[in-house]
């Protein structure tokens, strides 16, 4: 397995790959553009190229990509589907450029349509994107904190979206804290082996490409994503050594998207998996 950090944007690429790799990372997660905006901004081939060039010497693969937040493939508004939906092709084909495996996507809110409806438009919606999207990149749904109207908090849901189209087209991203706020025990060893058991048994463990390990502020089942450093939330460490040491592939990406990001806080959240091993 490789531990990295979601990589802020402010300070340069070249800089912040350094910085992450001076720190213990061995791979990283960033966002393509402006996380909160619809416009992905320009990236000439040439700097892309430049960009790839040094996260192979650096040895940060795999480079994993976060969507922007506002994509929402579950919306009944039109006009903020068809920019959802542009913007996570865009997303796509810029992730191609960076030679990236992955694209995590927040699920969606069906904003009081139900939850049904919902996630038969979001299979829909990503059933038009597969024509296009580039097939070296494949689309991973991340589960939520289950707050509001948001889908994917239930391992079910993501189970149903997966479920509608060929195994291997579709991929997962687990976020602890996302997890532990929708009901999901992380809190000791057997704890962590009935949520894997469940996962695997409506989910499957081949799908999931990747965690987002975060500690959190709330309690289980609370239904907010608050991020907390690990060890300083409700999460046990316990939990989390229960969850590195789960016989993962040797490639496989544990990101840490934890308060404070970019600061002196990376390092010391990295260290604290480190032990764990």
């Amino acid at each position: 397995m490789r531990f990295g950090v979601h990589m802020p944007q402010k300070g340069g690429f070249k800089k912040n790959l350094e910085r992450v790799s001076s720190i213990g990372c061995r791979t990283i997660q960033i966002f393509p553009g402006n996380p909160t905006g619809w416009k992905m901004g320009k990236l000439e081939d040439s700097e892309a190229a430049k960009r790839v060039d040094l996260i192979d010497q650096l040895d940060l693969n795999p480079l994993v990509i976060h969507s922007a937040y506002l994509i929402n493939l579950a919306t009944s508004n039109k006009e903020f589907l068809v920019k959802s939906k542009n913007l996570l092709d865009q997303t796509m084909e810029r992730a191609s450029l960076y030679r990236s495996p992955y694209v995590i996507l927040h699920t969606g809110n069906h904003g009081g349509q139900g939850v049904e409806k919902g996630l038969a438009q979001i299979i829909e919606n990503i059933g038009e994107g597969l024509e296009k999207w580039p097939e070296s990149v494949m689309l991973l749904l991340e589960n939520t904190a289950g707050s509001g109207t948001a889908l994917g908090a239930n391992f079910k849901e993501l189970a149903e979206i997966l479920s509608a189209f060929p195994r291997g087209r579709l991929g997962t991203c687990i976020d602890t804290a996302h997890a532990w706020a929708a009901g999901y025990d992380f809190g000791s060893e057997k704890a962590v082996e009935k949520v894997m058991a469940e996962f695997d048994n409506t989910v499957g463990m081949d799908n999931l490409k990747c965690i987002h390990v975060n500690d959190t502020k709330v309690e289980c089942g609370a239904r907010v994503d608050r991020h907390a450093h690990i060890g300083e939330g409700s999460i046990s460490l316990d939990g989390f050594a229960a969850i590195i040491n789960n016989g993962w592939p040797k490639d496989f990406p544990f990101i840490l998207e934890t308060p404070e990001n970019g600061t002196d806080w990376d390092r010391v959240n990295l260290e604290k998996l480190s032990e764990m091993i």
